[in-house]
């Protein structure tokens, strides 16, 4: 699948308003299921359903503040694609997620975060990155598939990779 069709297959959806347009996740190809992790919860997801969409979104809620966002559903497309690639090329995984949504007070705590993150919510409450940790694969490995299809930014840190969608391709290694 190259970025053209990735994207055509892509969608931007609110949680509130537009649940029930979430069948486009039903077209082919599709990449809609997701298993990750937070913390000792572990979750199969299903993201084009409306349980499996608000388990994705409720997953990677801002924990400090306590509020679920609204995932951008190529966010999740693209976390999705990341793992079946990994699954056919190297190893199955599961994403560890360590970041989702992030509020402005605990933007302002999180170490190097920036002042503009697209781990902040949009004013339709919609958020465009996760920070993720592939259980027993390299992160490199994870970062290369994720600039593979060259639309968001991909982050390499030591304990995780960080993606977002962007209208600028960006990479960075902040390894240290």
């Amino acid at each position: 699948m190259n970025r053209r069709q990735f994207l055509a297959a892509a969608s931007s959806v609110s949680l509130a308003v537009h649940l029930d347009k979430l069948a486009w996740a039903t077209q082919s190809p599709s990449y809609t299921l997701l298993d990750v992790q937070r913390g000792s919860e572990r979750f199969q997801i299903d993201f084009s359903t409306q349980e499996g969409f608000r388990t994705a979104a409720w997953l990677l809620r801002d924990i400090r503040a306590n509020r679920v966002g609204i995932p951008n559903i190529e966010m999740l497309q693209l976390a999705a694609w990341a793992q079946v690639v990994l699954a056919e090329h190297h190893a199955y995984t599961v994403f560890e997620v360590t970041s989702g949504l992030r509020t402005q007070q605990t933007n302002s705590v999180v170490e190097g975060a920036a002042r503009n993150s697209r781990h902040l919510p949009d004013a339709g409450g919609q958020f465009f990155a996760m920070d993720i940790k592939p259980i027993g694969v390299n992160i490199d490995q994870l970062a290369k598939i994720l600039q593979y299809p060259a639309f968001g930014g991909v982050g390499i840190y030591r304990s995780h990779v960080h993606f977002d969608i962007r209208e600028k391709v960006v990479h960075w290694n902040s390894k240290k």
